[in-house]
Formats: C-alpha cells, sequence, structure tokens
C-alpha cells in the first residue's frame, strides 16, 4: 500500500503520540490487565515509530547516493 508523502512523513509522530498516550494511561491505570494491555500498546507503537522513521531516513539517504541513472551496458560483447 502506497501512502503520500505527507501523510508518510507524519506516521512516526502520530505513532509516538499513541505510544506515549498509551503508556500514560499504563502508569495511571490501577487495574492491572488494562495497565499491561495499553503497554504493550505502547511499546508497540513506539517500535512501529521508530521503524517508520528509521525506513524513511534509510530511504533518504539511498534517495540522495543514487540518482536513478541507468547504467549504459554495451549491445555486443565483441570484446
Amino acid at each position: 500500500m502506497r501512502l503520500a508523502r505527507p501523510v508518510y512523513e507524519s506516521l512516526p509522530l502520530l505513532y509516538v503520540a499513541i505510544g506515549a498516550s498509551a503508556v500514560l494511561i499504563a502508569y495511571l491505570d490501577p487495574v492491572r490487565t488494562r495497565s499491561i494491555f495499553a503497554f504493550g500498546i505502547g511499546l508497540l507503537a513506539a517500535v512501529a515509530a521508530l521503524t517508520v522513521f528509521l525506513h524513511r531516513q534509510d530511504y533518504r539517504a539511498l534517495s540522495r547516493e543514487y540518482t536513478g541513472e541507468t547504467i549504459e551496458l554495451p549491445s555486443k560483447l565483441d570484446g
């Protein structure tokens, strides 16, 4: 699935916000089961944010390094 660039760029921020709010809920909630569930969601959201952020960073680095030019190969191997 392809997303528009502004949406894809804002995903790590959204995931961090979800993760931080879930961890805060886990900290403030006195019920153990809900607290563990909220902490798990927060941890997964934080990992997702880091994954998307690092993927975008790697893509930007590769885009700067490789301009997309094709290699001209000889059509005959006569030597």
